[in-house]
């Protein structure tokens, strides 16, 4: 049976909420069927099971439900979607990100009033492959959207399922090629689809851009005679598109503003008058310099993708064990530091922007390539990578819970207690470290040494 086979026979006895759920804030539910699948919720103030509604389930590669639905949360309000965010779904394994999807839309419509025809899957980084897979194998949501990737490696967009796609992409995101890319797909295929760039790295979009993202998607349903049409949710949302392109016009952004212009143009066709739009874009898409920036785009996605290719593929390829490894290891961590070198002197914005995206590519691919390796069981395979995403990105945290881990596997307290300090000094909070450590039955040794005690007692 395919992914949400069930889901189908599940929508059509969708009930009416069995008891009152606290409305207007985040909440966590854990499934009446399997406790031990749960789920952050937001219900907007008016929620009330006398209609129903639309939803969207959102999907976080580390399984922080709450941190999606916090970010969506205000412009649920304002559109009127209820969100729930799992707290099982995380990257690895299909089945396990399959279970927790099914658990959650079972367990949502035993318990609230949801409107079928207008449910969606949203994702950041796993989580949205996992939004688009789902779309693709399901054909049971109206729409997905997708934050810092595209659809699943090897499963492309087709022409069959077709359906509305929002993407955000931070500048700095390792992925912004495979978005830019993505949306030109899309068009091709015939999606409803609108690219938002944000300043940021990979990460999920900020809560302004998902005042767009639902605002789009509630303005399509209209369109669609989904939703009643809202004259003052329609006014405010396109006074709120003309303010986001103005500020790209005054940035001196107007290839992002062309793009962007169209898709809200796309948008607010028949809704409202488009007419002062496409006037403005008729002229943009004869300026050179929009021409030339649409060049400048591929060329530094071209860039980046000839920056990272040699160390990435030597990640992907590293031999078994010995000095072969060892030099293989040293040579691709001295050429991450080359890169960081030039990251450092390079003082032009667009170059450093292809640096830092190169950087990110080489640290996932090594956390990536590391993971399996972890949860094996084997540490001691698995340290290269996670030392190698350490150099990529020095300032982050994460390799060094991941290199921790890899210690406490092979018995080195000393390394593991270095490795959470490292963690601590790198941005890790107090709780984020004991969570982590009661996580890790492996990591318990370091629980009563004064060294673990000092690094958590502000908690």
């Amino acid at each position: 049976m395919s992914a949400l086979a069930v889901v189908t026979v599940l929508a059509q006895d969708s009930a009416n909420t069995p008891r009152e759920l606290q409305k207007g804030e985040i909440i966590t539910i854990h499934s009446a069927a399997k406790p031990e699948q749960s789920y952050a919720l937001y219900l907007p103030s008016n929620y009330s099971p006398d209609r129903r509604w639309p939803i969207i389930y959102a999907f976080d590669p580390g399984a922080n439900g709450a941190r999606a639905v916090k970010l969506m949360k205000d412009a649920a309000e304002i559109y009127g979607y209820l969100i729930a965010g799992s707290n099982n779904s995380r990257n690895g394994s299909w089945e396990v990100e399959r279970e927790a999807a099914q658990e959650m839309w079972n367990d949502t419509h035993r318990r609230l009033s949801i409107d079928d025809h207008r449910a969606y899957f949203a994702g950041f980084s796993g989580g949205a492959r996992l939004s688009a897979q789902l779309a693709q194998r399901c054909n049971c949501v109206r729409g997905v959207f997708l934050s810092g990737a595209g659809f699943p490696l090897g499963n492309p967009p087709s022409h069959k399922p077709v359906f509305p796609v929002f993407e955000t992409v931070g500048m700095t995101d390792f992925n912004y090629g495979e978005l830019v890319e993505l949306d030109e797909q899309l068009e091709t295929l015939g999606f409803r689809h609108f690219l938002q760039r944000f300043d940021g790295k990979h990460e999920w979009a900020p809560a302004s851009v998902w005042q767009e993202a639902l605002g789009w998607s509630a303005l399509l349903e209209m369109k669609d005679k989904l939703r009643e049409q809202d004259k003052a949710l329609i006014g405010a949302a396109l006074a709120r598109a003309n303010e986001n392109l103005q500020k790209r016009e005054q940035a001196g952004e107007i290839y992002f503003e062309s793009g962007e212009m169209r898709s809200v143009i796309a948008e607010f066709d028949g809704l409202a008058d488009t007419s002062g739009l496409k006037a403005r874009l008729a002229v943009l898409e004869k300026n050179p310099v929009v021409r030339s920036a649409a060049k400048q785009e591929k060329a530094d996605i071209e860039k980046q993708r000839a920056l990272e290719t040699d160390v990435v593929k030597t990640i992907y390829s590293l031999s078994g064990a010995g000095a072969e490894r060892d030099t293989e290891v040293m040579e691709a961590k001295n050429r991450i530091r080359q890169l960081r070198d030039e990251l450092r002197k390079e003082h032009r914005p667009g170059s450093q922007v292809i640096l830092k995206r190169a950087l990110g590519s080489i640290f996932i691919s090594a956390i990536e390539a590391g993971s399996p390796i972890l949860e094996k069981g084997d540490g001691r395979g698995a340290v290269p990578y996670f030392e190698l995403a350490a150099v990529a990105i020095p300032e982050s945290a994460w390799p060094y819970f991941e290199l921790a881990n890899c210690h406490a596997i092979t018995n080195d307290k000393k390394a593991a207690l270095r490795d959470l300090k490292q963690a601590r000094e790198n941005g890790a909070s107090a709780t984020d470290l004991v969570e982590f450590v009661k996580g890790d039955p492996k990591l318990a040794v370091v629980m009563d040494s004064p060294e673990y005690q000092k690094l958590v007692a502000d908690r």
